[in-house]
């Protein structure tokens, strides 16, 4: 199985590169795919692979943060991560 056709979000949408989405920020609407390059977090889904967190949710380069930990989220998700885990600022 590849990285192209992950299944389906917790809000019924399809993820992964080979599908073509617009930016999650609101107002945005700047072409994406739904593929981990644009995911906010490390993974699919609400919780990255390092213990930090995500929303499940699929932004352009704009509105996505690289933290210290070298993981990109959204703002929301930065600032939520930043409190979880102030000994890496």
């Amino acid at each position: 199985m590849g990285w192209a056709n992950c299944g389906k979000d917790s809000r019924g949408r399809p993820i992964g590169y080979a599908h073509s989405a617009t930016c999650d920020d609101p107002g945005c609407d700047v072409p994406i795919d739904r593929g981990l390059s644009h995911a906010c977090g490390d993974m699919h889904g609400p919780e990255d692979k390092r213990g930090g967190i995500g929303c499940e949710e699929y932004f352009c380069s704009k509105h996505l943060f690289v933290c210290i930990d070298n993981i990109a989220r959204c703002a929301r998700c930065a600032e939520e991560h930043e409190k979880m885990h102030p000994e890496e600022g």
